[in-house]
């Protein structure tokens, strides 16, 4: 049993094996302080928090400055230790001055200087050169490559856990802080770094400041000379903006006005945009779908040709990016294991647009898409597994899975409005949140238990194994009473509500049965009038919950896996 208080195209084996590697001593002047350097003080490690991050950055060279403002805690010390997978760093600074002295081995770099008292904030620093190198050929790390247009666009990502390999870092992606950028660059070339941009000709300046943001997705900068900037639309207090290379289609393969009043409708649920007054999305040569950096939006530059599952993929992933501004930027992950709530509230709040004011069929598309990719799932949507899987293992399996059991599969329960109320409360404040405090907010929004839900659908070890139904029809008069039999190999019993379809030679009819959230019995049935001989059943047609059809499955060749669009 489950214990109750757990405090984007394929992103595969990014953390293990890239950026700051390990890298030998450096010894700085003798003057430069006490504190673990040649039978000085010993050292003496302290806690502490960063609160915000000073990164320059030369475009050119790759050549990087981190500051790092750290808050001391109890009960204070002469050494820092942070992650840093750098091949090296030089001009490391304790306080303004050279540090006394500076390790860097097994990811992590030891800075030590004069003593520092708890309560106290001190400023580090040291620079490296970030290496050119992605993971697995992907883009998270420091890259560059040629546009569609043959210019050259130059990124630097870290994702979940991967700041710390362009110099000292806390990767952990609960930690929220102030990020500010200065970039160096070649007059012509456009940079745009997270939150508020200052762009000059050759330096190009942003700071997140008053909201503060997660270096998984605030840690980042891009860059390209061929990008032009287009006025988009303004709605919810957000001017849009686009950055596109010449013959760029994005933007124009968008109607401005849906985009407007999406931005409208989540403004108005989820409060003011986190991240100043300017929201900018720029096209680029990606290889996943779309990026949420914060006030940023890098999305593929070939999204409108690539032929996704989703009705208007252009338009599904903006929405998705920019319900990130909230939902996964202003509030972060307690964990990495809890990453499933991020992309699962970014996808269903996008297909709550579609289903209310997009065009008829997107939301459909959505929702098909969610289910066939779903019963492929290697992970539990929240992995409980001790120590937890690397998030390159399991985040693929998310995307279909975490908007249905979260969300999509409780809409049937609970209704529509219970849900986003609950997500609404759940996204109110900064700060990290984890899936049980999702569950919490559910609950306290529809007045309902949902630990049986949440034990059955969203946690757990290994592979899922969603339930299987059988349907069974007995017709007496007009009426015809539907039977659902629900059956798993570890004997759980799943809370849901499953529609099904009855035809007959002229007409067809459906009937919802309810199982509620918490099943005693793994039959239940409903009645619907129905006057002709029954010839065809269908289980679940509008493709709303995760299941199997046993009839179905027990006659047909298994589907072949499908592809699963990251973003």
């Amino acid at each position: 049993m489950r214990q109750r208080s757990f405090g984007p195209l394929f992103l595969a084996g990014l953390l293990a094996a890239a950026g700051c590697s390990s890298g030998a001593d450096t010894d700085p002047p003798a003057s430069a302080g006490g504190g673990g350097a040649g039978g000085s003080a010993p050292a003496i490690p302290f806690p502490g928090e960063v609160r915000r991050y000073d990164y320059t950055f030369d475009l050119a060279t790759a050549r990087a400055t981190s500051r790092l403002s750290v808050d001391v805690l109890s009960p204070g010390g002469n050494c820092f230790d942070v992650a840093c997978r750098a091949r090296a760093v030089d001009e490391p600074q304790w306080d303004g001055a050279p540090a006394a002295s500076a390790t860097l081995t097994d990811g992590a770099l030891r800075l030590c200087g004069a003593e520092a008292a708890p309560g106290a904030s001190i400023e580090l620093e040291a620079s490296t050169v970030v290496a050119e190198a992605t993971d697995l050929g992907l883009d998270i790390g420091f890259s560059r490559r040629p546009d569609r247009a043959g210019g050259e666009f130059t990124y630097l990502l870290s994702w979940v856990g991967g700041c710390d390999r362009f110099g000292p870092c806390d990767k952990d992606p609960s930690r929220l802080a102030q990020l500010r950028f200065e970039v160096t660059h070649p007059e012509g070339t456009v940079v745009l770094c997270p939150g508020t941009l200052t762009a000059g000709a050759s330096v190009t300046r942003c700071d997140i400041g008053g909201t503060l943001a997660p270096t998984y997705s605030g840690f980042a900068l891009a860059a390209d000379p061929l990008w032009q900037r287009r006025t988009f639309t303004s709605a919810g207090g957000v001017d849009l903006v686009f950055y596109e290379v010449p013959g760029g289609e994005l933007a124009s393969s968008l109607d401005a006005a849906s985009v407007g009043e999406f931005l409208a409708w989540i403004t108005d649920l989820l409060g003011p945009f986190p991240y100043g007054d300017e929201l900018r999305v720029a096209g680029a040569p990606t290889q996943w779908l779309g990026f949420e950096h914060p006030a940023n939006i890098l999305l593929h530059e070939e999204l409108p040709h690539l032929g996704t599952s989703y009705a208007d993929a252009t338009m599904h992933v903006l929405m998705h990016e920019i319900a990130h501004q909230w939902a996964g930027n202003r509030t972060t992950l307690a964990s990495a294991a809890d990453f499933v709530w991020k992309e699962a509230t970014a996808e269903y709040l996008a297909y709550v647009f579609e289903d209310e004011r997009r065009p008829p069929g997107e939301a459909a598309a959505t929702r098909t898409y969610w289910d066939v990719i779903s019963p492929f799932a290697t992970h539990h949507p929240r992995p409980t597994e001790d120590p937890a899987p690397p998030v390159h293992t399991f985040y693929g399996d998310v995307y279909g899975p975490g908007p249905m059991v979260l969300y999509l599969q409780l809409e049937s329960l609970l209704g529509r409005t219970a849900v986003l109320e609950g997500i609404k409360a759940f996204l109110s404040t900064p700060g990290a949140r984890s899936v049980t405090e999702l569950e919490a907010a559910l609950e306290q929004a529809s007045s309902n238990d949902l630990g049986a839900y949440f034990d059955a659908w969203v946690f757990g070890q290994g592979a899922p194994e969603w339930p299987g139904f059988t349907v069974q029809v007995e017709q007496q008069d007009d009426r015809a009473t539907v039977t659902v039999t629900q059956e798993s190999a570890r004997g759980v019993l799943h809370g849901c509500a499953v529609e099904v379809e009855i035809a007959g030679e002229s007409g067809a009819a459906r009937v919802v049965v309810d199982f509620g959230l918490a099943p005693s019995s793994p039959s239940a049935s409903a009645q619907v009038r129905f006057t002709e001989p029954v010839t065809r059943v269908t289980l679940d047609p509008d493709h709303r919950l995760i299941d199997r059809d046993l009839s179905a499955a027990r006659s047909a060749a298994p589907p072949p896996r499908p592809a699963v669009w990251i973003f």
